[in-house]
Parts: C-alpha cells; structure tokens; sequence
C-alpha cells in the first residue's frame, strides 16, 4: 500500500525535495507498534523543557492547557508514525502553523523545537531499536523538514495578511476576545432587512430607553436630543442597508470619531454605553413578541446583535483607554500629546497640561493641533533622532527643551498603547524632570569647579573641553542634539578627580607605580558620581568620564574597550582632552609647542585614538587651535 497519498503535484514536489519517499515512511511503518509505544515518554519530555521557559509557559496558560497541547502533540506523534501522508494531513499541518501564528508564537522557537524533538526522539529510539534508529531517524528528520516547510507557508501568508489588512487583523483578534463569532456576523446579514423594516418601531422603544437611563445626568445637558435621535435613526439604517459591518476599515473609522468625542471630553465613556444598552433594549421589545417569539432565528439574531454591541464598546474602550488612564492621573507631573504615525508627527491632540508647557517654552501664539511635533518644540525640520516612536522604542528617552529661561529635562515616553490604537497615532507622555534635576546639576557644577582649583590646570580647561569637543563633534557629522549635549557633557570628563589625594594630583615629579594607580580611579570615580542622574546630558558625561581614557587599540583604561566599543563621546573627549592638556603648562611640565602636540596626535592615529576623528581634526587643524587661543583667557564659570 502507498504511504503517499497526495493529489497536489505541488505538494509530491515539495515532499521529493524535504526528502520524503514511499522507502523512508515504510521504514517507519514497519516499526510502528514499538514506535507508538514512545508516544507519552517522549512528548511529557518535550514539554517539560517547554514549560520550563516562563515564555511558554505564559504563552501555554494564555492560550491553551498543557494537557491539551500535549494530547495535540500525540496525536501529532502518532500520524508520524503511522507513516502515511495524505492531503488531509497537509492541511493539519498548514492550519496548526497559521493558528501558531495568531497566538504570537516565535517563529524561530517553533522550528528549534523541531531540532529538540529529534534529539528526545533519537535518545528514546535507540534505546529500543537499535539497529533501526538512524534509517528511522532519517525518515523523521524528512517527515518534519517538510512539516516545516507547512509551517512557515502558514506564518508568511498570515504576515503577508496582517501587513495587507492590519486594521482587519486587529479587529478579527478583538472579535475573538469579546465572542462576536463569523456566525453572528452571518446572523447580522440574514436579518439587517428587519432594522430597516422596523426602524420607527425601535427608535419609539429606544427613545423611551434612552431618556430612562439618561435620567437627569447633567452632564448630558449640552445634548440635543431630537437632534440625536434622527442621527441614531439614520445611523441604523444606512449601517445596515449598506452592511458597513463587513467593511471593517469604514467601521473603524466611525468608532474612531464617536472614540473622539469622548477623548475630547465632549461626551461622557459612559454615553456610549447608554446608547448601545438602549438600542439592545428596543430592539428586545420589537421581536421578542408573540409575532417573533417561536422562530429562534429571530432569538439567535438579538444575541448576536447584543454581542456585536458589546464588540463596539470594546473598540472603543481600547482606542480611549490611554486618554482616560491620563485623566486618572493627572497629579502626576506629566503632559502628553498624541502625534500622527502615518502622518509622522503632526500633532492632532495635546491635554490641558501641554498647553501649560507650551507656555512656559515661550509658545504663547501658535497653534499646535496640525503642527510638526519637532518643528513646534524642537525647532527642527526634520524628525528628531532617537524618537521612541520613529525607531519603535518601547524605552523612555530623555530630551531637553531651551528657551530664555535656560535648559528644562524632560523625560519622553511611548504609553503603552494597544495595537489598534497604534494603527493611527501615538501618544508621548512628556514628564518634567528639570525641577529634581537643577539641584543636582548646582551640585556637580560646584564638585566641577572643585575638581579644577585642586589641579593645577589652567582654570578655564574644562570649559575648553566643552567648545572643542562640540566643534570635533559637529565635525564628526553629528545632529545639533549631540553636539549640544557633549559641549556640557564634557567639561565633567576629570570630575572624578575630587576624590584623588592632592599630594598626587599636584605632584611636580613623575608619579610612582601606587600613585600612578591611585590617579587612574579617578574615572571610575566620576562615573560613580555622574551615573545615577536621569538626564542624557549627565549620561553621556557619565560615559566620557569613564572611557576618555580608553585607547582605540585596547590598551587604555579602565576597561581596556577597543575601537567602536568606546562611545562615540569618549573618543571625541580623549583627543580634546590630550590636545589642550598638551598645549598647556602644567606643575610637571611646559606647554609643548603646537607642532610638536599635532606630531603626537598623529603619532596616536590607531593606536590611542579613533583614526577617522584624528584625520578629521587634524584637517582642521588651525580652526580648533584659533578657537582654543581665543579662549584661553576667557573665565570658565562666568
């Protein structure tokens, strides 16, 4: 008897090349007995590995049981073993690989798992049939290349539909999570004629209902009910004479604008709920009567339009939860507004507290629903780098604002959104951090100017730093961001040394091996005193203090960081910082001439520094010596 037993020629190429043949599946069959006996032993193997990993763990528990994932795979086991492969079996296979795929699980796992299955089931057949276990072996490897092959057809076409049809994809997922099956939809179809049929009847039973819930809410005062119920009425019948339920993209949208009445605080959440209550009602008192009573047709169709009214909710639940999780907490010191991502960062709403902050930035007379969120605060005209929304970042980053009024810190966050929500926009949550942050800033500001009077420096070094580092920086092809960021940041490269002992810090002569040592932890020091602050400026001063001393070639310290594992920064910081100090007097030294300093540097190419920024400064040679004499006289903390 054949074991193959495939009717698609597509499919008989497909086994021929994953290596399936009637040999290799007889091969199998011909053991079957002994081999159905491992069924149990090896799956409770596999999935003791499996729900040994929380992911799956979590994965298993939200979506399934493990005694049911188990019995599957049995079964699963089983038709392998059974050695027979037929067209039915093919779409098994393809069908449990698009569910795999719905349910979020990793691709990449799914086709390790094979390679693990195949390791437990070598161990298990060798031990019983020796002499058979790689022929045996071969067969089942074939059995699950092709079985693979099943599988990632099933995720690349359920990708392809979520790329084609995300909104769809999104809604099918919602539709699953509140009940609203395709046989309620069905039902909607078969008997939306009756909406239309009955419409004065239900909007008589509605309004009845409404205004009972309603009450005497005055919060709904504003409303102009007559007004509200036409708009209802025509609502009805243009939903359902036109079926725009099976249009889910026009479906989405008319949910999205009712979604924007309430996140405009224009109507109450509960409103809505109120509405669809109210409809479920009416339409209760029109069919369940004596006409309608007896035919279940009828009964199934008000249940399903009652869950179908529930799934609306339900989308509009998740496109306002964000909005409302805001108002609950708005005594935190947090503003938000919400940019477009397919229109990439137009605003199309802000909160009460963002026009606050507006304010105080100086932007009193602009209108900032339609504007360019990096134009408006950021004065740029093209999207900032690093944007948590642009590169999909699920981080907060932190930013900083500037106006007269000096520099404010703000920390920018992404808020959790859910997927139908980020079809079409995204939420910032912007909080400010500049009050906490202007205290510790005072503070390292005064530890800075410390750290330069105990050395013997010239007093406006660190200030240097800062301009060349800019300059080096900007040189380097950064954005405007960065280049202000490392002007600041720099200045606090040698902060560390405030815990160095100053009868080695000022020293005349050479330091001793246990000196020399002593003065190298003044690295690590400042980074232990920068690195706690939350701001990307004292970050990045975190970082030139512990790695501008790092070499390109790995022969610096502290951490002996080679090539581009030194940040960006402290290779800028080591070659400004080793150019003014060279060109400086110093109590163990003369100012070395300017030739001589630009012959050590080139000296450095490759080895102490990055050569693409040596090359670079070195091009511009004469400007970074010009600005550095001009301000070599200027007083660093004016």
């Amino acid at each position: 008897m054949k074991r193959i037993r495939v009717t698609d020629p597509e499919r008989l190429k497909q086994l021929h090349y994953t290596g399936v043949t009637e040999e290799k599946l007889q091969c199998i069959y011909e053991h079957r007995d002994i081999l159905l006996t491992l069924v149990d032993p090896i799956v409770n193997e596999l999935y003791e590995e499996i729900w040994a990993i929380d992911s799956l763990r979590r994965l298993i528990q939200r979506h399934s049981t493990l005694q049911r994932l188990k019995r599957t795979q049995r079964m699963y086991l089983q038709q392998c073993f059974q050695a027979t492969i037929d067209d039915d079996y093919i779409q098994k296979r393809y069908n449990i690989g698009k569910v795999h795929s719905e349910i979020g699980l990793d691709l990449t796992w799914y086709l390790s798992t094979y390679t693990k299955y195949s390791e437990i089931i070598y161990k298990h057949v060798s031990q019983v049939l020796p002499g058979k276990t790689l022929p045996i072996l071969l067969a089942i490897h074939a059995i699950f290349s092709f079985d693979m092959q099943l599988t990632l057809e099933a995720y690349e076409a359920a990708e392809i539909e979520k790329a084609a049809h995300p909104l769809r994809y999104e809604l099918d997922k919602l539709r699953q999570m509140n009940g609203f099956t395709d046989e309620d939809l069905g039902n909607l179809d078969q008997f939306s004629g009756y909406i239309s049929f009955r419409i004065d009847a239900i909007m008589e039973h509605f309004r009845q209902s409404f205004l009972h819930r309603l009450g005497e809410e005055g919060c709904y005062s504003f409303l102009t009910k007559e007004k509200y119920f036409s708009y209802i009425k025509n609502f009805l019948l243009q939903f359902f004479q036109e079926k725009i339920y099976y249009d889910s993209e026009a479906y989405f949208r008319i949910i999205r604008d009712w979604s924007r009445l309430i996140i405009e605080q224009q109507y109450h959440e509960g409103f809505f709920h109120i509405t669809a209550e109210s409809i479920c009602e009416a339409i209760k008192k029109v069919f369940l009567t004596k006409e309608y009573l007896n035919d279940p047709n009828v009964v199934q169709y008000i249940h399903s339009f009652e869950r179908f009214s529930k799934f609306t909710i339900a989308i509009m639940n998740e496109i306002i939860r964000p909005y409302l999780f805001l108002r609950d907490f708005d005594f935190l010191d947090i503003y938000a507004y919400e940019i477009s991502t397919i229109d990439f960062g137009r605003i199309t709403w802000i909160d009460d507290k963002m026009k606050r902050l507006l304010k105080t930035l100086g932007i009193v007379d602009e209108h900032p629903i339609g504007r360019r969120c990096y134009e408006l605060l950021h004065k740029r005209t093209v999207p900032c780098s690093g944007c948590p929304v642009l590169e999909g970042k699920n981080e907060p980053i932190l930013s900083t604002f500037e106006n007269e009024n000096g520099l404010h810190y703000y920390k920018i966050r992404p808020l959790p959104q859910n997927k139908i929500f980020e079809l079409s926009r995204a939420l910032l949550v912007v909080q400010d951090v500049t009050k906490e942050s202007k205290v510790m800033f005072d503070t390292l500001e005064r530890l800075l100017q410390l750290a330069e009077y105990r050395d013997d420096d010239t007093k406006n070094h660190v200030h240097r730093i800062g301009v060349l580092s800019g300059m080096l920086a900007r040189l380097a092809g950064c954005d405007e961001q960065f280049v202000s960021q490392i002007q600041i940041a720099a200045k606090f490269h040698d902060i560390g040394k405030v815990g160095i002992p100053d009868y080695i810090l000022n020293k005349p002569g050479k330091l001793t091996k246990e000196e020399w040592e002593s003065m190298k932890t003044h690295v690590l020091i400042g980074h232990q005193i920068l690195a706690n602050l939350d701001l990307p400026v004292i970050q990045m001063a975190a970082n030139i203090a512990r790695t501008h001393h790092e070499w390109w070639n790995g022969e610096g310290y502290p951490n002996g960081l080679k090539g581009e594992e030194i940040p960006l920064e402290g290779r800028i910081v080591a070659i400004v910082d080793v150019f003014d100090a060279l060109l400086s007097k110093r109590i163990y030294k003369d100012a070395f001439p300017p030739e001589k300093v630009k012959e050590i540097l080139l000296d450095g190419r490759g080895k102490q520094f990055d050569p693409k920024l040596i090359d670079l400064f070195l091009t511009m040679w004469n400007d970074f010596l010009t600005t550095r004499e001009s301000l070599t006289e200027k007083t660093p903390f004016a």
